[in-house]
């Protein structure tokens, strides 16, 4: 394995000559000051152990893993970056900005193996070769059974095979007689991995695999030939994760990205970490988490030894006497021995803490400092809460019954033997109020996805036939629960679900306004009727006023299957609006304002080319860039089509028309053509993909080859028969889908205006903050961390909430009006749901006061007591701080 690390030092060297001289580094990017600072303390701190950088979100933490990975490779070591599935096309983006070389995300075996795909070695591209590897979280959840295909499972055997060759001369006795292992890329991988061991770590694997064969006696060859031993917990799965992790190579430096996510020691993660990635003699663990601690302070311990501190006492203590400090605290701020006790106890937190943790929070940006400078008010308050609330006594009768039977069923607590009860109380326990304990019982498949990343059980939704008293009792209550939803109806009901209304009332409050919505929520048949409703109501109004909507049609039968037809969200939208246009007309009149918009993009087709050229002749592009326009040009050539016979020229104008929020073909500037274009292409896929030969770059022959890919996905996105409006971005959204969307939601005058994302999509990796400064929360959470996370994603460097307040200040408005960041938990008033985000709100000042120095919130205290600010104002100051100085 290749081994020319230089040392800790070395690296400290180089992070600290990029810090004092940025000017001098040929870079694709700048470090702010605070990024900057936190790599001076990372060369501090690195030499001696691993360290946290627990950044808020969005304040480019990445950048700073960047800065470092260049830095290791420039001393001549390996880097691990393991990172959540999704978040694989972000990672390369910021590595190539970087100048930082790394193949694509490794997600699967298949993948690992591939690079062993040629039978001739100088072909052959080992990944302990090279020097920057990402990884998905995801990639050891192998499910391997006696049944599994060879290839999955050979790697140990035929290295074990290789193993005895080099040590012995020979082979496992039989070996050439077993044709069930053959597989030329698992033959090759174990060849390539065995000759490229040093000779102490021979030495070391030998002992292991001695006394692992002394414990087999004669049966271990028999034995790593069957599928049987590799499942999760048997005997040979761990020397199967071995093999792999020594095909990968010995790593000086991991980043572990969303470290606070899978902490049970048999998670994917964690066996990642454990079984996997091997550390070399001196390895140096980073881990990146806005959210280092959630829901209990014995997360720090978690988090902390995930970057290899072994010593915990002292720090243990510390941090169990910060947390009682800040109950304290809370209590009686107002006397002084308390308020001295819990600067003792801030100090000592912030001391053990501080060799390992970095942190900068939204106090250091310039827009909420500036923010808190006009208002006048604390700096944590450039953020809002504002609650949508359903006013359960004002709902119908069946509502009513549906709600009380929900909170019913959160007391009947022996549901072992009813199974949709069960998945209810499930719901319950992890922070779901009623709206979620209702949605629950039009549950999808599509939900799989969500529950799965839960970790919750699949639970049959089978009811015994025999119940006790008390699962009687909740049956009969789940039946009043499904009582607003009569199978005769299908899910059309769900239009009219109160939560679903009040969400309507507020986003539309906001759309009318020029503003746009982001919206999460957990269960896909609501969120996909929320998108449909709104969709539908938008429609309505634009046909209404004569406006453009994207449709020619409505699609689906009005009166047979209506399961994918946009009939009945039409006409529970219809009955919504008391709209004034006849049914029957709707579909002719799309079809004339449509044409209409034919018109348009006709217009704007004639000029397109003309238009790209001249703009990429002002753009300088990169070669990839260059080639794929060039390939997009030869595919009109070529007359080439794709779907419904719809040319590259249409579905390319189509879009790009989409993403200028469809202007008139005059007024569309060349260079904002291109810039669109550009962006188009970037959001179809990694920068990486097409790379056939792996020289970094795309050349125009491969460029030609991937173009026909793109194309397939950008007619996926931009053929829906749906004008797109609000748009449904789930578990099973595809990545470059996720992309796309993404790009759509962040230009302010495109569609869609409203995001509808479940909770395991949206909350991490997703950049949403350049047209949004609107959160709305369809199911709110019970983890704080997990909401943070969501109203992260528009609370960002650069956001359209920072624009607008500039923009407010210039024009001298009134610090009562000025914008904040909005969050809005949708609430049935009086109910579990107002309890759920009580219980939110207390958990959320925990993690404010762990890592925002925000101790006492305001809501706690009375805003006219002139000399309870000044207190609270001291312990404020005394709160612990990680935030790196500027020293240079």
């Amino acid at each position: 394995m290749i081994s020319e690390f230089m040392g800790w030092e070395k690296v400290s060297s180089c992070l600290n000559k990029y810090v004092k001289s940025p000017i001098k580094m040929k870079r694709n990017f700048s470090l702010n000051d605070g990024q900057r600072a936190s790599l001076k303390s990372i060369a501090e701190r690195i030499p001696n152990n691993g360290v946290v950088i627990a950044d808020e979100v969005g304040m480019g933490k990445t950048c700073i893993a960047v800065e470092l990975t260049r830095s290791v490779v420039e001393s001549g070591g390996r880097v691990a970056i393991l990172v959540p599935p999704g978040l694989g096309y972000q990672w390369h983006d910021e590595l190539r900005m970087g100048e930082v070389y790394a193949p694509l995300l490794l997600r699967s075996l298949s993948q690992y193996l591939s690079a062993w795909g040629s039978d001739r070695v100088e072909k052959q591209q080992p990944w302990f070769m090279k020097r920057v590897v990402v990884i998905s979280h995801a990639f050891t959840n192998w499910r391997l059974s006696a049944n599994a295909d060879p290839w999955r499972w050979s790697l140990f055997p035929e290295f074990y095979a290789r193993w005895r060759k080099r040590t012995t001369g020979r082979l496992p006795k039989g070996y050439n007689n077993c044709n069930t292992l053959y597989d030329n890329r698992v033959i090759n991988a174990a060849k390539s991995i065995c000759d490229a061991i040093s000779n102490d770590e021979l030495n070391q694997l030998s002992s292991e695999l001695n006394q692992l064969s002394e414990q087999s006696g004669n049966t271990l060859w028999t034995k790593a030939k069957e599928a049987g031993q590799y499942g999760r917990n048997e005997k040979l799965r761990p020397w199967l994760e071995r093999s792999v992790g020594l095909g990968l190579g010995i790593f000086d430096l991991v980043i572990i990205d969303e470290a606070h996510k899978s902490r049970g020691q048999d998670t994917g993660l964690s066996h990642l970490l454990s079984k996997v990635v091997l550390p070399s003699a001196n390895v140096r663990h980073l881990a990146m988490t806005a959210t280092p601690v959630e829901i209990d302070v014995i997360q720090w311990r978690q988090t902390l030894s995930r970057i290899g501190v072994t010593n915990l006492e002292k720090i243990n203590q510390a941090i169990e006497d910060y947390a009682i400090a800040i109950k304290q605290i809370r209590q009686t701020p107002n006397i002084k021995e308390t308020r001295d006790s819990y600067k003792r106890t801030s100090a000592a937190f912030q001391k053990e803490m501080s060799p390992y943790l970095l942190r900068r929070d939204k106090r250091e940006e310039p827009a909420v400092q500036k923010f808190k400078e006009y208002s006048g008010l604390q700096i944590y308050e450039y953020r809002c809460e504002r609650d949508i609330l359903i006013e359960t006594a004002s709902l119908e009768t069946v509502w009513k019954q549906a709600v009380c039977a929900a909170e019913a069923l959160s007391v009947v607590t022996s549901l072992s033997e009813n199974s949709i009860a069960k998945r209810l109380r499930l719901t319950l326990g992890n922070g779901h109020g009623i709206s979620a304990l209702i949605d629950q019982c039009k549950r999808s498949e599509m939900d799989r996805h969500q529950e799965e990343f839960d970790q919750l059980s699949d639970i049959s939704t089978v009811v015994p036939e025999k119940l006790s008293k008390r699962e009687e009792r909740a049956q009969w209550w789940l039946n009043v629960i499904k009582s607003p939803y009569p199978l005769i109806n299908g899910d059309d009901v769900l239009f009219d679900h109160p939560a679903i209304k009040a969400a309507i009332q507020a986003i539309e409050a906001e759309t009318e306004q020029g503003r746009k919505v982001l919206v999460f929520g957990r269960f896909t048949k609501p969120m996909r009727a929320l998108v449909d409703i709104l969709n539908a109501r938008e429609m309505l109004r634009c046909l209404q006023s004569n406006r453009l909507w994207p449709q020619s049609k409505v699609h689906g039968d009005s009166k047979g299957d209506r399961e994918s037809s946009e009939w009945p969200a039409i006409e529970a939208a219809y009955r919504q609006l008391q709209c004034s246009i006849h049914l029957e007309k709707i579909d002719s009149l799309l079809n004339e304002q449509y044409n209409n918009l034919e018109k348009l993009r006709t217009g704007l087709r004639r000029r397109l080319l003309d238009k790209l050229d001249e703009g990429f002749q002002k753009n300088k592009s990169d070669d990839r860039l260059q080639n794929l326009y060039i390939a997009f040009k030869e595919s009109i050539e070529s007359t080439t089509k794709v779907d419904n016979n719809i040319s590259p020229l249409t579905l390319v104008c189509n879009a790009l028309y989409e993403l200028l929020g469809a202007q008139a073909e005059d007024t569309i500037e060349p260079t904002q053509l291109t810039d669109a274009f550009i962006q188009l292409l970037n959001a179809l896929s990694d920068r990486s993909e097409g790379d056939q030969d792996g020289d970094g770059n795309l050349d125009r022959e491969e460029a030609a080859d991937l173009w026909p890919v793109l194309l397939e996905r950008l007619n996926e996105e931009y053929n829906r028969p749906q004008g797109g409006f609000a748009r449904l971005m789930y578990g099973g959204t595809k990545q470059e889908s996720r992309r796309m969307i993404q790009l759509a939601f962040n230009r302010s005058n495109s569609f869609p205006k409203v995001l509808v994302a479940q909770s395991m999509v949206g909350k991490e990796g997703l950049n949403l903050h350049k047209a949004c400064r609107i959160v709305v929360l369809l199911h709110p959470e019970w983890n704080p961390g997990v909401t943070e996370q969501q109203i992260g994603r528009i609370d960002r460097v650069g956001s359209e909430w920072e624009m607008q307040l500039d923009k407010a200040i210039k024009d001298g408005w009134a610090a009562d009006r000025l914008p904040r960041i909005e969050i809005r938990p949708v609430i049935f008033k009086g109910t579990y749901d107002e309890y759920n985000w009580s219980v939110l709100r207390e958990r959320w000042d925990d993690l404010r006061a762990q890592l925002h120095g925000v101790v006492i919130p305001s809501r706690l205290t009375n805003s006219n007591d002139e000399s309870l600010r000044l207190l609270i104002e001291e312990i404020s100051r005394s709160a612990p701080n990680f935030s790196p100085a500027n020293k240079w």
